[in-house]
């Protein structure tokens, strides 16, 4: 008959650090960034890759398409190929479906393990963990809904025959393209962190939020054409962000006669300020976050 095996002690007591001491905002911004990162599937099954980087490729192949006429026909400027109004249009469909598949798991995952008081048993404080999320939850977006506008734009100078003339004919519009794909941004960005704190099943989430964006277009078309109002089409939750960034961009609107824009930014704001307090009070009281 075999001895058991001899005991064994370990010490582990914790102990004082007595390394450099960080700033809180390196443990907001590496939040944010495995956040982000875990949202794309990033270190994690390839499976998991796909559809966020399918999104991807189709935010970004209008751009590549018209960027590419100017290299097999001469005189012709991507710009004339895809106008950024119409490609703003393009974008809403792909900013919709990676918005509502991608941003609430950046909130459902840790309420659904139960982790939310490890996190803030740490240096990270629940105003802290909500900012590292909305950090991570612009990131994303951005890369959909403002970088397809960068490409164009910077395409249409690389191509052109003289790209510093082009620059400088075209640098006053591009305070216009950045602020509509940052309208796109926070708006898309704001609308997902919402749905991923009112509940703790993705699937839900998901849910909800793609009944809100696709519900609202045929209420909104209903109730204008049955009282003739123009302006109760801003109501249309999924189009109130691209309208908004439309009247940013000058020219012709990428759709005929589109509401006013004071109302438009009227529900692009109401539904910031609102998501952004939802956002708040859910993650005021650490126990019942």
């Amino acid at each position: 008959m075999t001895s058991p095996p001899a005991a064994r002690l370990y010490d582990v007591r914790y102990s004082r650090h007595t390394g450099p001491r960080e700033p809180r905002r390196r443990s907001v911004l590496a939040l944010a960034r495995s956040s982000a990162t875990r949202a794309l599937g990033l270190k994690r099954t390839p499976g998991a890759k796909v559809w966020p980087f399918l999104l991807l490729a189709a935010a970004y192949l209008p751009v590549v398409a018209a960027v590419g006429v100017p290299l097999l026909a001469e005189g012709v400027s991507p710009s004339d190929v895809l106008a950024h109004q119409q490609l703003l249009g393009l974008l809403t469909p792909v900013v919709i479906a990676f918005s509502a598949t991608t941003l609430p798991s950046l909130l459902t995952r840790e309420r659904r393990d139960r982790v939310l008081s490890l996190y803030f048993s740490t240096a990270l404080s629940p105003a802290e963990y909500v900012l590292g999320k909305v950090l991570a939850a612009l990131a994303l977006v951005a890369v959909v809904g403002l970088g397809p506008l960068l490409a164009l734009f910077a395409g249409t100078v690389v191509t052109a025959d003289a790209p510093l003339q082009q620059l400088r004919d075209d640098i006053g519009d591009l305070p216009g393209l950045v602020g509509a794909g940052l309208a796109v941004t926070v708006y898309f960005a704001g609308v997902g962190l919402l749905a991923g704190s009112l509940t703790a099943k993705r699937v839900f989430a998901v849910g909800g939020l793609l009944a809100a964006l696709l519900v609202t277009p045929l209420v909104s078309a209903l109730a204008s054409t049955e009282s003739g109002e123009r302006n109760l089409l801003a109501l249309d939750l999924s189009q109130a962000a691209v309208r908004a960034g439309a009247t940013l961009l000058g020219g012709e609107p990428f759709e005929p006669d589109p509401p006013a824009s004071a109302l438009v930014w009227a529900v692009w704001a109401v539904v910031v300020v609102g998501s952004l307090a939802v956002l708040a009070w859910r993650y005021a009281d650490p126990e019942d976050a």
